[in-house]
Parts: C-alpha cells; sequence; structure tokens
C-alpha cells in the first residue's frame, strides 16, 4: 500500500533517547526499544489527529507498545507527554506520517505552482494545483532524504482478521498462568522470581507466533515434553565437577532454544508439534 508509512531516521536506534529507554527498560537489545517506538509512532499516526490522542492514558499506550512502562520510559527522555488531559507527540510533524505526508504534499504542489504562475499574467498565485497523477504521487511519496528509511506499516501484533475482514482481539498473553504451569510440571527447574523486560517480550511473542500456542493446554504439553528430557531437566550425566544444567523458563522462550526443543534437540524421541 503506497500510503502507509512513516519516516524513520536510520539513526534512531544509536540515539542517546533510545538507548536510554532500553536501560530503563532493563533490556539489553536496543532493536527491542527501535520496534515498541515503530508501533507507538504508527498508532499515533493512525489514530490520532497532529499527535494528540486526549483521554489516553500511558497505561493504554503501554498495551499498544506490548509492554509495562514504556510510556514513562518515552516521557522521561521527552519523547511523550503525559498529563492528565491525555498524551501527546512532541514534533509529531518529524514522523511524517499520513498526516504529515499529506501536509508535505500539499506545500510541494502549492510551491510548483507558484513557480509556474510566476510571470504569467493570467495565472492564480493563490490557487492549488491539481491533484498530482496515479504513478507520479507515488513517487514523491516514496522519496526519501539521504538519512532517512521509509518503514511499511503493518497490523499490530495484537490484532487479527477474522472470516469477514473485521479486526479481531489476539487472545491476551496468560504470562502468570504459564508461569504456574512452568512450576507445576517442572518444579526442578529454576523457580522464577522475576518476569519482565525480555522475558515479557519473548513469551509473548511465542505466543502470538502460531494460533495453536494461545491456549494454556499446548504449554502444559510443551513443558511435560520438556520434563522428559534428561539433558533439560539436569538428570544427564555430567563431568565431574560440573553442575547439570536446568532449562528455566527464560531460557525455553528464547527463540533459539524453542525451536531446538521442538525439533527434539534434547530428546531421543520425536520432535514436539
Amino acid at each position: 500500500m503506497a500510503g502507509d508509512w512513516i519516516k524513520f531516521e536510520v539513526s534512531t536506534p544509536e540515539k542517546q533517547e533510545v538507548l536510554a529507554i532500553t536501560v530503563d527498560m532493563g533490556w539489553d537489545d536496543p532493536d527491542l526499544t527501535v520496534g515498541k517506538l515503530l508501533r507507538v509512532w504508527r498508532w499515533f499516526d493512525q489514530q490520532t489527529v497532529e499527535g494528540n490522542a486526549p483521554g489516553v492514558s500511558a497505561p493504554l499506550l503501554d498495551r499498544i507498545a506490548g509492554v509495562t512502562g514504556f510510556a514513562k520510559a518515552m516521557a522521561k527522555v521527552g519523547w511523550l507527554n503525559i498529563s492528565d488531559a491525555g498524551l501527546s507527540l512532541p514534533n509529531f510533524g518529524r514522523h511524517n506520517g499520513e498526516t504529515a505526508k499529506s501536509r508535505a504534499l500539499t506545500a510541494k504542489r502549492v510551491a510548483k505552482h507558484k513557480a509556474n504562475a510566476k510571470g504569467n499574467e493570467e495565472g492564480n498565485a493563490a490557487t492549488v494545483t491539481e491533484e498530482l497523477p496515479r504513478e507520479e504521487k507515488r513517487r514523491e511519496e516514496s522519496s526519501t532524504t539521504s538519512n532517512e528509511v521509509v518503514v511499511d506499516s503493518v497490523p499490530a501484533d495484537d490484532f487479527s482478521l477474522d472470516g469477514e475482514g473485521k479486526k479481531t482481539t489476539r487472545p491476551e498473553c496468560p504470562h502468570q498462568a504459564i508461569i504456574a504451569l512452568y512450576h507445576e510440571v517442572l518444579p526442578m527447574c529454576p523457580s522464577i522470581r522475576e518476569w519482565n523486560g525480555t522475558r515479557q517480550v519473548n513469551l509473548r511473542t511465542r505466543w502470538n507466533e502460531d494460533k495453536k500456542r494461545q491456549n494454556l493446554d499446548y504449554w502444559k504439553r510443551l513443558f511435560t515434553y520438556v520434563s522428559q528430557s534428561e539433558f533439560l531437566t539436569g538428570r544427564a550425566k555430567t563431568p565431574e565437577g560440573r553442575k547439570p544444567f536446568l532449562a528455566g523458563l527464560d531460557w525455553i522462550v528464547k527463540s533459539e532454544n524453542f525451536t531446538k526443543i521442538r525439533e527434539g534437540r534434547y530428546h531421543s524421541e520425536e520432535a514436539a508439534a
């Protein structure tokens, strides 16, 4: 879709504000912060006028970002205004989404018209030229400066489409229930005392990757499968002096480890479903 984009500076991942948000959230990867910022900025572009969201609270924006505390972390670096009246983005036009893009294209057409009308006695400098032809408009919409890239908007991870093409909210990832199942089925593995930051992101990602994972039955079967692995549950023979390995939930839900478990890399039997 040619009309669905926002500008994103290529230097964004290295900006001090991004690094400060990353530290504040307890993460060690700025890419996580960049992904959350894209979701927030995209929402403001699609759902607000000029970056103002009256009546929207910080916790509600956290749900859009998919992680608790992200709105306040943005506010600390000056990238979000939070008040009793709602939320707003400072310098909203810099992101140049649909709203800002429309203003930019209009300004270009006006400037072009004035240049063409100069010296033409019959020209009307106050008239805006006709809309650009479709192909020319697309080329203009897709143009970028040397330090910017165009990022296509995509549906938010929290939504899917039903049979009639309407947006439906995906089941929310039940972190506490999954942690309780982990403790119940794998009591020999490390206990979970804190569950935030990257841990929440990884579990939520595994939950959203496949519809069949969006129920507690799947996770109980997965943990049962893990319990059958001698290596993952500390029952495998180890060299003298080396502690046996025990798979924690945070380790299990990391992308590469999760895939290896499902492939049966730590089992002698068939891979998990």
